[in-house]
C-alpha cells in the first residue's frame, strides 16, 4: 500500500489536477472577501473572517473539488489504459482504488493549509484584527478538520462513481448539490445529521447564527458513512475492465 501511496504523489507531479484545487481554494477564499465588502457593519477579524471561509468551503467549494480530483486520479487510469498493466503485477483494483483514496485525503490536508495560507494573507492584506498565534492555529485545525469531514461525507459518492468509466463527472455534479444543501441543512436543525455538516460540531464552529451541536450524533454520522465506504471498497470494482476481460474470453 505504501508503494502505491508514494507512486500515486510520483503521479500527480505530471498533472495540473492539484493547481486547480489551488485554484477553488483561492476562488474560495476571494469569494469571502468580497461577501466581506459588501456586509454592512461587521467588524472582521482572522476568526470570524477564518469562520466565513470554511462555510463557502464545505457549502460551495471544497465538496465537488475533492470529488474532481479523485474522480480524476482514477479515471486517468482508464484513460492511459494502464488498469489492465496493474492488474497483471497483480494489483486489485480495490487495492488501487483504497490507495487513491488515501493519497487523496492527504491531499484534503495540503489543501487545507493552502486555504489557511490564502486566508492569513487577505487578513493580513485587508487590515483585519485578530492575527495572533493561538487564532491562527485554531483556524488551521479546524480548516483541515472540516475538509476531511466533508471528504468523509463524499467518499461513497467518489467510490460509487469512479467505478465505472467517465462517470465521475456526474459525481462532481452531484458533490456540489450535496454540498450547497448543507447551507439549508445547517439553518433547519439539521447540523449533525446531514453528513456534509456534521464536521461543523466537531470542530466547534461558531458564526453569527447560533448552531445546536450534538457531538456524538455528529461522530456517528461520519463514522457511519466510513462504514458505507468500507463496504463500496470491498464490493468494487472496474465495471468497463471487467466487461473487457469477458468479451476477450
Amino acid at each position: 500500500m505504501i508503494r502505491i501511496i508514494k507512486t500515486e504523489f510520483i503521479k500527480l507531479k505530471k498533472f495540473s489536477i492539484l493547481w486547480i484545487g489551488v485554484a477553488a481554494m483561492l476562488a474560495c477564499v476571494l469569494l469571502t472577501r468580497f461577501m466581506a465588502t459588501a456586509s454592512d457593519g461587521t467588524e472582521y477579524n482572522l476568526m470570524i473572517f477564518g469562520s466565513e471561509v470554511i462555510w463557502n468551503g464545505f457549502s460551495l467549494i471544497f465538496p465537488s473539488t475533492i470529488a474532481l480530483i479523485s474522480g480524476y486520479i482514477v479515471e486517468r487510469e482508464r484513460t492511459d489504459d494502464t488498469l489492465k498493466n496493474l492488474s497483471v503485477i497483480p494489483i486489485s483494483f480495490r487495492k488501487l482504488l483504497t490507495g487513491k483514496m488515501i493519497v487523496t485525503a492527504l491531499i484534503c490536508v495540503y489543501l487545507s493549509i493552502i486555504e489557511f495560507a490564502f486566508t492569513f494573507f487577505v487578513v493580513l492584506l485587508s487590515g483585519f484584527s485578530g492575527c495572533s498565534f493561538g487564532n491562527a492555529i485554531r483556524i488551521l485545525f479546524q480548516m483541515v478538520a472540516i475538509n476531511l469531514c466533508v471528504f468523509i461525507a463524499v467518499l461513497p459518492i467518489v467510490l460509487i462513481a469512479c467505478q465505472k468509466a467517465g462517470a465521475f463527472i456526474n459525481g462532481v455534479v452531484f458533490a456540489f448539490f450535496y454540498g450547497f444543501i448543507g447551507i439549508f441543512a445547517a439553518g433547519h436543525g439539521l447540523t449533525n445529521i446531514y453528513p456534509i455538516t456534521a464536521g461543523l460540531g466537531l470542530i466547534n464552529y461558531q458564526s453569527d447564527e447560533v448552531l445546536e451541536f450534538n457531538k456524538l450524533v455528529s461522530l456517528v454520522v461520519l463514522v457511519c458513512m466510513l462504514l458505507i465506504s468500507f463496504a463500496l471498497v470491498f464490493f468494487a470494482k472496474d465495471r468497463v475492465g471487467s466487461k473487457k476481460v469477458k468479451m476477450i474470453k
